[in-house]
């Protein structure tokens, strides 16, 4: 059953505040980070072995399936993406969490006076609806 924000008219309120947050704060990337590394023990480390340019690419994916609405076209790449970070990488599933976390704060303090309920709506089930389907791929 869609979201009240994902039946309601007019645009994403999810996509307007990424938009917002690039148009006011350019690349968030590297405040994400900051604050996923102070929020998540252990995952500075575990991602030291990566360069700036491999954390970009993960930082437009994360992005990309936060604009995702419907995660059903979506499950065998989850799928394949939790194995993968549990069994290559030692990726725990509260990391995800602390990732879209941080993702959240960061849009949200960046667009700054033009967030509003609608947005924060938009979010908290957006990111609830990710980090469900995260933790259901959690036990493969």
């Amino acid at each position: 059953m869609p979201s009240s924000y994902e039946s309601s008219p007019g645009p994403d309120p999810v996509l307007v505040s990424l938009e917002l947050a690039a148009d006011k704060a350019g690349d968030i990337t590297p405040e994400i980070y900051r604050r996923y590394f102070a929020s998540c023990p252990g995952s500075q480390d575990l991602m030291s072995h990566i360069d700036d340019l491999v954390r970009g690419k993960m930082m437009e994916e994360v992005f990309r399936l936060i604009m995702v609405q419907d995660y059903d076209e979506e499950s065998h790449y989850l799928n394949f993406e939790v194995k993968n970070h549990k069994y290559a990488y030692s990726v725990l599933p509260h990391m995800y969490t602390n990732l879209l976390n941080a993702v959240h704060v960061t849009v949200k303090e960046s667009v700054a006076e033009a967030w509003n309920p609608g947005m924060e709506n938009a979010w908290q089930a957006r990111i609830g609806s990710l980090i469900s389907e995260l933790e259901q791929r959690s036990g493969l």
